[in-house]
C-alpha cells in the first residue's frame, strides 16, 4: 500500500515538474516569440494602392482620370439591417454568397452593390459598422470624360492575378498610353498596418507608409483637331458608299480608316484618329455591361479596338515619293528626263498596266509622274538602271536603303506599344520568307508601293514632313511631357538635293491632276496644298482598294501634315481627297 502511494506521489511530482518547466519555457524563453504571434493575431498589413496618373491633352483637357467608387462587399454569413440596406440600395434579391473559386471574391467578398452614390455612403457606413462580413470597399475607377482619341489613350482593367507584381484589384493598362506607360501612371504602392479586434474590425492604424501617386502624362494631341479628324473620318462613309453605289456593290456599315495630323516643325502629333472608335468606360465602369464588352472584344470585322494609324498597309503610290527621291538622288534620272506614261508595258512575259489603262498619258518628267501617279514612268525608269534584269540590282538596293532612311521598315517609337514596323522587302527577307530569289518583277512592284511593301499612316506622315522641310526630319511623337518634365524633341537631316522637285510634283497633283477639282485652283481653294494619293490593291479585289491621301499645307512655311487612310475605300481621288478637303476647309476656316 505504501509503495503504491509513493508511486502516485512520484507521478504527481513528475507531472508538476513538467508543467512547471513548460510554464517557465513559455514565460521566459518563448516570451518574445509569443508576444510577436499575439501581435500578429490582432494586426494586419494592408496594401495601399497609389492614385493613378491622369492622361491629358496638350491644353489640359482630361482624357483619362480617376474617381473613388464605393462598393458594398459581403463575405458570407448573417447580415444585420438587411431590410434597410436592401431598401436604400434598391436590391431585388437576397445576398449572394461569395464564390471562393474566384480569387477576387475570395479576397474581397461578393459585391452586393457597386458604385454607390456619394449621398448614400454615410448611411450605408452606419448600417455596416461592426459587421466583419460586410463593409464598404473604396476602389479606384478609371474614367474617360471625352472618349477622344480612344485608341491612343487606351483603357485599363483589373489585374485579377494576371500580373504577379500587382494586386488583384489594381488597374493595369490594356492598350494605348495606359499600357505603354503603365509603370509611370501606376505610381508606387504604400502600406498601412492596422490593429483589429477578434472579429476583424479595424481598431487603429499602427503604421502608415504613404503611396506615391503615378505621374500625369500630357499628350501632344490638340482636342479640337482630334475632334475634327474623328468627325471627318465618321462622315467619310458617304464617299465610300457613293463609290459602292456607282460600282453596284453593297454599302459599308462602318468606315474603317485612320487620320494622322502632325506639326512638321517639331514632330508633335496633333491628332491620331481611328475609326470605328469606342467608349473606354465600357471596360471600366461597374457594373460591367458584359454584352457590350464582349461585342468589342469579339468584333473581328470592324475591330474598333485597333489603332489603324499605327497598323501597316500597302502604301501604294504614296511610296512613289521615295522612288522619285531614289532615282533623283542616286543619279538614275534628272529632273527633266522624260519617259512615256503609257497605258501598259510588257516585261518578263507580263503585261504591267498603268492605272489609266487602256489610255496613255503622254511624255512625263518626274514632277508630272508624281502629280499624275504614273506607274509606267517609274517602271521604265527602273528598267533603265544598270543590271536591272539580274534581280537584286543596284537600283533596288538604293531604293530599299532610301526607304529605311526615311523611317520605313521599323517602328518610329512614337509612344504606343501597338505601333507596327511595316515592311521593306529585301533579297534576304524574300529568301527567308518564301525561299525564293528576288526577281526584277519584285523591284517593279516595290517601286509603286505594292507587292510586299507595308507602311503605317504615321510613317507616311513622317515622309511627308521630311519632304515639306527639305530633308529636316522631326521624330513624330505623341507624348509631350511626363509630369513636369517635357520630352525632348528629336530631329535629324536627311541628305538630298531634290526636295523642291518632289514638292513641285506633289503640288501638280493638286493643281493639274487627281485632286484639282476639290483642292486646286479649279475649286478656288485658297490654301496652297501639296499632296500625293495612293490606291492600294489588296486581297479583297477590284472595287475595294485601300485609299490614301498624304499632304501638307501651306506649300510655303507648312504648319500641318495630313494623312488619311481608308480601308477598302476603292478610289483615293473620290474618297480620300474629299475627306482631305473636308479637313483642310475646317482647319483653315475656308468658307464655301
Amino acid at each position: 500500500m505504501l509503495s503504491r502511494l509513493k508511486l502516485v506521489l512520484a507521478l504527481i511530482f513528475s507531472l508538476f515538474t513538467i508543467f512547471t518547466g513548460r510554464l517557465i519555457f513559455l514565460q521566459i524563453v518563448s516570451a518574445k516569440d509569443l508576444l510577436l504571434q499575439s501581435q500578429e493575431n490582432i494586426s494586419e498589413k494592408r496594401r495601399v494602392s497609389p492614385l493613378r496618373g491622369r492622361i491629358l491633352a496638350r491644353d489640359g483637357t482630361i482624357l483619362a482620370d480617376n474617381r473613388i467608387a464605393s462598393d458594398l462587399m459581403y463575405k458570407g454569413g448573417e447580415i444585420k439591417h438587411w431590410d434597410k440596406l436592401r431598401y436604400l440600395l434598391k436590391l431585388n434579391s437576397e445576398p449572394t454568397q461569395p464564390d471562393l473559386s474566384d480569387p477576387l471574391q475570395r479576397k474581397l467578398g461578393f459585391a452586393l452593390a457597386e458604385n454607390i452614390s456619394d449621398d448614400l455612403v454615410p448611411a450605408i457606413e452606419e448600417l455596416v459598422a461592426g459587421q466583419s462580413n460586410l463593409y464598404l470597399h473604396r476602389r479606384l475607377e478609371r474614367v474617360y470624360p471625352t472618349s477622344l482619341a480612344a485608341q491612343v489613350v487606351g483603357y485599363t482593367k483589373e489585374s485579377l492575378g494576371r500580373y504577379a507584381s500587382y494586386a488583384l484589384d489594381d488597374l493595369v493598362g490594356e492598350a494605348g498610353i495606359e499600357s505603354s506607360f503603365q509603370t509611370t501612371l501606376f505610381g508606387q504602392v504604400g502600406r498601412r498596418d492596422v490593429r483589429v479586434d477578434n472579429r476583424g474590425v479595424d481598431l487603429e492604424t499602427v503604421q502608415y507608409k504613404e503611396a506615391k501617386p503615378g505621374q500625369d502624362i500630357i499628350l501632344t494631341i490638340d482636342p479640337q483637331i482630334q475632334k475634327l479628324a474623328e468627325d471627318v473620318l465618321e462622315n467619310g462613309l458617304q464617299y465610300v458608299n457613293q463609290r459602292r453605289l456607282e460600282s453596284e456593290k453593297d454599302f459599308e456599315e462602318v468606315l474603317r480608316g485612320a487620320i494622322v495630323v502632325l506639326n512638321p516643325n517639331n514632330g508633335e502629333i496633333l491628332a491620331m484618329a481611328s475609326n470605328p472608335s469606342y467608349d473606354q468606360n465600357i471596360f471600366t465602369k461597374r457594373p460591367n455591361d458584359i454584352k457590350k464588352v464582349s461585342e468589342l472584344l469579339t468584333d473581328t470585322k470592324h475591330m474598333p479596338l485597333q489603332n489603324r494609324a499605327v497598323q501597316a498597309y500597302p502604301p501604294a503610290s504614296t511610296f512613289k515619293l521615295i522612288t522619285s527621291s531614289t532615282l533623283l538622288e542616286r543619279g538614275y534620272i534628272s529632273p527633266s528626263q522624260k519617259y512615256f506614261c503609257s497605258a501598259f508595258l510588257k516585261f518578263g512575259g507580263i503585261t504591267w498596266e498603268n492605272w489609266s489603262y487602256p489610255a496613255s498619258r503622254g511624255n512625263y518628267d518626274v514632277t508630272e509622274a508624281i502629280g499624275d501617279s504614273c506607274n509606267t514612268f517609274f517602271w521604265y525608269a527602273a528598267i533603265d538602271t544598270p543590271d536591272f534584269k539580274q534581280g537584286w540590282a543596284p537600283y533596288i538596293q538604293d531604293l530599299t536603303d532610301r526607304a529605311f532612311e526615311f523611317g520605313y521598315g521599323s517602328r518610329l517609337n512614337i509612344g504606343l506599344g501597338e505601333e507596327k514596323s511595316g515592311r521593306i522587302p529585301t533579297e534576304k527577307w524574300k529568301r527567308d520568307y518564301f525561299n525564293e530569289p528576288w526577281y526584277p518583277g519584285d523591284s517593279l512592284n516595290t517601286s509603286i508601293g505594292q507587292g510586299n511593301v507595308l507602311a503605317t499612316p504615321v510613317q507616311v506622315a513622317q515622309l511627308i514632313e521630311t519632304i515639306a522641310l527639305d530633308g529636316q526630319q522631326f521624330k513624330p511623337h505623341i507624348v509631350k511631357a511626363i509630369g513636369n518634365e517635357s520630352k525632348p524633341i528629336e530631329s535629324k537631316q536627311i541628305a538630298g538635293k531634290f526636295w523642291s522637285t518632289l514638292k513641285i510634283g506633289m503640288r501638280k497633283m493638286i493643281t493639274d491632276h487627281g485632286a484639282s477639282r476639290l483642292l486646286g485652283p479649279a475649286a478656288k481653294f485658297p490654301i496652297e496644298i501639296a499632296g500625293k494619293t495612293g490606291t492600294a490593291q489588296n486581297q479583297r479585289g477590284d472595287g475595294y482598294d485601300h485609299a490614301w491621301f498624304a499632304g501638307f499645307a501651306p506649300l510655303v512655311n507648312p504648319e500641318i501634315v495630313f494623312v488619311v487612310f481608308i480601308e477598302y475605300g476603292d478610289n483615293s481621288s473620290k474618297v480620300a481627297v474629299p475627306m482631305a478637303r473636308d479637313f483642310f476647309k475646317a482647319y483653315f476656316g475656308v468658307e464655301e
